[in-house]
């Protein structure tokens, strides 16, 4: 099959969605499959290149409104759309399912929509803007599509309370990890990579991801002040891996809360870096707002950490059984949590293990792509 997928952003973007477009997109190569990838070119590098196989070509972004990129090239395809079998895109809220959209209409090629995740920004202007979207432009995105791909089956149900013919199209699927790859990566990894050195009397707690307000960070540094002010923790540091457009009003909640000697923000890390930090850490905390079945929590648990997290739709229906799972925003229950998991050590353990099982028995890139395989053949088969 030839497949084309027009996404908003795509590597050296670094986030959860464009690791999951990688990742399938090379086990659809390795199954002998034709993948071609447009999407922005944000940030700027190479407008065309081949990575592993998959065929990237990225066209200008002339803007990003509530992080969306706008990229006319999305749409100059013509009639050449017309050489592949499916579209596959990824959220109805991207101008990426937009240009998916109008191909459908005008040249009456097939789509499939994957949604990671209900979206949540976390301030009512943006909220209001998004609630618009989705119940106009949105809507008709998704009733278009042949399938609806979702994470979890809250969002499932979610999109159905809008539609309920969605039920008809609704799949579920999971994210992944690749653990060979991941295994690969990590022999290389050495402390000297790092560019700080971690205490060995210290409670290294680790969080990934982009540096934005939707994932929750404001009340997980606010944590750490309560924990720090009531000395319930002798000597913790807290590492904030990654980037994002909030990380300077973060920067400037940690040092209002007196925190500088006790977190780090190290920015982007190299791979070898992070997954050294996955293994050296105790403890891996996710407060996000909105999520899906995140990267970043698999591999946390591939590598035997420990994982707080929200109780949200995505988060919920992968992990209840493996992560301590609380209340969104609030701080006091993310702080307790923390103390918790040093506090017991058993239970510590009991989580590492079964989470280490739970991700290497249903959540890799091998079982999704072939899942994905078939879903494919259906829709192009018009069944």
């Amino acid at each position: 099959m030839k497949i084309l997928q027009i996404v908003p952003y795509f590597y050296p973007f670094r986030g959860g969605q464009e690791k999951y477009i990688y990742n399938l997109s090379k086990y659809l190569v390795k199954m002998g499959h034709e993948i071609h990838i447009i999407t922005s070119n944000y940030p700027k590098t190479q407008n065309e290149e081949i990575i592993e196989g998959i065929t990237i070509e990225r066209h200008k972004c002339l803007g990003r409104p509530l992080r969306n990129p706008l990229t006319p090239g999305f749409l100059k395809l013509g009639n050449s759309i017309n050489d592949y079998d499916l579209i596959h895109t990824h959220n109805e809220h991207s101008s990426a399912a937009f240009a998916s959209y109008y191909y459908h209409r005008n040249y009456k090629i097939n789509y499939i929509i994957t949604c990671h995740g209900q979206l949540v920004f976390g301030t009512v202007i943006e909220d209001f803007l998004k609630n618009i979207y989705f119940n106009s432009i949105g809507m008709r995105i998704l009733k278009n599509s042949s399938a609806i791909c979702v994470n979890s089956i809250l969002d499932g149900e979610y999109l159905a309370s809008f539609n309920h013919r969605f039920n008809e199209k609704v799949e579920l699927f999971s994210n992944a990890i690749d653990p060979r790859g991941l295994e690969k990566i990590f022999k290389n990894a050495k402390e000297s990579d790092l560019r700080f050195a971690l205490e060995k009397n210290e409670i290294i707690i680790l969080y990934v991801g982009r540096l934005i307000r939707r994932k929750g960070l404001d009340y997980l540094i606010t944590a750490l002040a309560y924990l720090k002010t009531n000395q319930l923790i002798k000597k913790f540091l807290m590492i904030f891996v990654g980037s994002g457009e909030d990380k300077a009003f973060f920067e400037s909640l940690v040092k209002r809360y007196n925190l500088s000697d006790c977190v780090k923000f190290t920015g982007e890390v190299s791979d070898e870096d992070l997954y050294y930090l996955y293994k050296t850490s105790d403890i891996f905390i996710l407060p996000s707002l909105s999520e899906v079945c995140p990267t970043v929590v698999l591999e946390a648990m591939y590598f035997g950490l420990p994982v707080i997290a929200t109780d949200i739709p995505g988060i919920r229906d992968h992990f209840n059984d493996t992560a301590i799972l609380i209340p969104p925003r609030n701080y006091i229950e993310i702080a307790y949590s923390i103390i918790k998991l040093i506090d017991d050590k058993r239970l510590s353990k009991i989580l590492s293990i079964k989470a280490n099982k739970s991700v290497l028995s249903t959540y890799t890139w091998e079982k999704v792509a072939e899942k994905y395989e078939s879903l494919y053949r259906k829709v192009i088969n018009g069944k």
